[in-house]
């Protein structure tokens, strides 16, 4: 794809703090270009294959499974599509106050509770529900961003992508931008920054057509909590430490009698009453099955001939932010004696409510370990200031990298805010030209 010259600001990753910023930057007239490392993959959507070819898995050398979206639209196109608030501490520690981008957002992408009508007939799901509340627990249903007239309640493939375009994701915007003059570049994978005099003037990606640098007035990394700490370290810059994941454990046994979570969607309740720790949801059958096999509990393959009975709940941990991401992609990240006494709280929480609602006990098998919100390793305080911008001038970053420590939920609410205060406050088409101008 031809390269327009006078790039006003180049992103790096289209994911949602990337889309949304390119969107934000195109509405206020700027040229703009997105490099993004994987395809414009179209059939996989919604299919398993979508395991094969937009998720990137890593594993840590302790243990704890990664993934993120390789893809257009990032992780976005694999998440649950699950909505929350920004974690407190944005405001009161950061002094990022996101309350009128997060309400705009939520207007905008008619975020809502899964309506009764959605999960009304979810046997299995409700059973949980009301164990959990039998116990004293409280599983709500969820804000998301789902349109329930489009999605299929019996589909549960959230986290293949969606066939239908129930789900909202970066994609939405992309779509929308580059009809409007943005130009986006797959397969576009940022080897490091291209810096002169201390401030950034482009990127240096290899292509299928070949090594290329892409010069631009802005750099804005938005490549993730592992691409981005990479392409700083890359670049000469320190990056990488204090990452953390949000690693779940993912339980699934079998009824007694009666239907289990099969065709019922995944995370549509949870109880979040243990903020900063760990909160509990329901998973449906097949995720709940495949994650066992997943991380090799191989003999709970033989309850697959029961697979209408089984029934899921996943434990989300708030972790702390002790690992590390390398320059190469090699990750180190284990539970700390705090994670693992939390994790073991709230699996016995979990496996306390699927016994009540009616599982085997003898049944229920537990996947641990399985990461899905990579994030703290370019942390505002330590490589971004609050502005977002490194100690390089002109170069950015707005991801979950950004995070400090984690916020214990879905991250995407928060990261569609952060980055639209920051593109409308942050960035100008003056700004970039004056730092320039002041660098020489």
């Amino acid at each position: 794809m031809e390269i327009p010259p006078n790039i006003d600001t180049l992103i790096i990753g289209s994911g949602v703090g990337g889309a949304t910023i390119a969107r934000e930057l195109v509405r206020q007239g700027e040229t703009v270009v997105i490099l993004e490392k994987g395809k414009d993959h179209q059939w996989p959507v919604g299919t398993v294959f979508a395991y094969a070819t937009m998720y990137d898995i890593k594993k840590s050398k302790e243990g704890i499974i990664v993934r993120r979206g390789i893809t257009k639209g990032g992780s976005t196109l694999l998440y649950s599509g699950n909505a929350y608030d920004p974690p407190g501490f944005i405001k009161d520690e950061l002094g990022i106050d996101l309350s009128g981008e997060v309400q705009e957002t939520k207007e905008e992408l008619r975020v809502r509770p899964v309506p009764k009508s959605f999960y009304e007939n979810y046997q299995g799901t409700i059973r949980l529900v009301d164990a959990a509340s039998a116990l004293g627990y409280s599983m709500k249903p969820q804000e998301r961003f789902i349109d329930p007239d489009v999605c299929d309640p019996r589909c549960d493939r959230c986290l293949f992508g969606c066939k239908k375009d129930a789900k909202w994701t970066a994609r939405h915007y992309l779509d929308e931008i580059v009809g409007h003059g943005a130009t986006l570049i797959t397969e576009a994978d940022v080897d490091r920054i291209l810096i002169a005099d201390s401030c950034a003037e482009g990127a240096v990606a290899r292509t299928p057509q070949g090594t290329r640098r892409i010069l631009a007035n802005r750099v804005v990394l938005c490549a993730g909590g592992i691409g981005t700490p990479m392409i700083l370290q890359r670049t000469g810059m320190e990056a990488g430490s204090h990452f953390f994941t949000d690693p779940m454990s993912i339980l699934a046994g079998v009824v007694k009698e009666g239907a289990g979570t099969f065709h019922e969607i995944t995370f549509t309740f949870a109880d979040d009453s243990h903020p900063g720790k760990f909160m509990i949801g329901n998973v449906g059958a097949v995720n709940g099955f495949f994650a066992q096999l997943f991380k090799l509990r191989l003999p709970f393959l033989l309850r697959l001939t029961q697979m209408k009975r089984i029934v899921g709940m996943f434990v989300k941990l708030c972790d702390e932010p002790s690992g590390r991401v390398d320059a190469d992609g090699r990750i180190h990240k284990g539970l700390t004696k705090k994670d693992q006494e939390r994790m073991d709280q709230g699996i016995e929480i979990a496996r306390s409510i699927m016994i009540r609602a009616g599982v085997i006990p003898e049944t229920i098998s537990v996947a641990r370990g399985i990461g899905g919100h990579p994030g703290g390793t370019a942390a505002i305080g330590r490589v971004v200031d609050g502005d977002l911008q490194t100690k390089t001038k002109n170069l950015y970053v707005c991801d979950n990298s950004v995070m400090p420590r984690s916020g214990g939920v879905p991250p995407v609410l928060t990261l569609i805010a952060l980055a639209k205060k920051a593109a409308r406050q942050n960035f100008s088409l003056s700004s970039a030209s004056d730092l320039n101008k002041s660098a020489n």
